[in-house]
């Protein structure tokens, strides 16, 4: 498959933004600013404006071709070239969702104050937005919910990924609500995201693998 012009052009406008963002911030911003905050928000480390805005940059460049090539090289190629384009709205969402922290990230260097609350609502609005995605991925090794066993079955993966799509939504929308309640940012990504993690990567399609197995529908890993 060509790359496609038509195609990328939000992807594109996202690097342009990347740039024009980081003239504007590289003029009003002194020589060393908070590269990393702690908990509450409050910058613990500092380093060049130059090395964080050039790190932004090739992060959203890198980002750009692995997610828009990845899926090319990928052993699965030949079944999944027809849904080709779901592959590119999760690289736009991710995209989108990296300027979103870029610029919140310059924000707080120049207030020198991490907000938090704006970064937990946009990354629980991201998860809502993937989980709407996620079901109707098809198998590969590049996106979704890779683990030996949603890799080793098309059963295990369709399943585990209608049942991941809806703990995506459910958990981004917890994130959202429980950032506007005022709960620390850590604490919420440990309470929502942690065990969304384990569940529905680990828990679940294990558990649905050996079950398959048990029933005798799934003998060999099915590639």
């Amino acid at each position: 498959m060509k790359w496609n012009f038509k195609r990328d052009i939000f992807a594109l406008s996202v690097l342009v933004i990347f740039l024009i963002i980081s003239w504007f911030f590289y003029g009003i911003l002194p020589d060393k600013i908070p590269s990393h905050f702690d908990v509450n928000g409050f910058p613990d480390d500092y380093s060049a404006k130059s090395t964080v805005i050039i790190l932004g940059i090739g992060a959203s460049v890198l980002l750009y071709f692995a997610l828009t090539f990845l899926p090319m090289i990928d052993p699965f190629w030949k079944m999944i070239e027809k849904k080709y384009n779901l592959f590119l709205i999760f690289r736009d969402l991710v995209l989108g969702f990296v300027i979103f922290e870029f610029i919140l990230t310059l924000i707080s260097a120049k207030d020198g104050l991490f907000r938090d609350d704006l970064f937990g609502i946009g990354f629980g609005l991201l998860f809502v937005l993937l989980g709407n995605y996620l079901p109707k991925l098809p198998r590969n090794f590049f996106f979704g919910i890779r683990s030996p066993w949603t890799l080793a079955s098309e059963v295990v993966w369709i399943k585990t990924h209608r049942m991941g799509g809806m703990f995506f939504v459910a958990g981004g929308i917890l994130i959202i609500i429980l950032t506007l309640l005022g709960v620390k940012l850590f604490i919420t990504m440990i309470a929502v995201i942690v065990p969304l993690s384990l569940y529905t990567a680990v828990v679940y399609p294990l558990m649905l693998y050996k079950k398959l197995q048990k029933e005798g529908k799934l003998k060999t890993p099915e590639l």
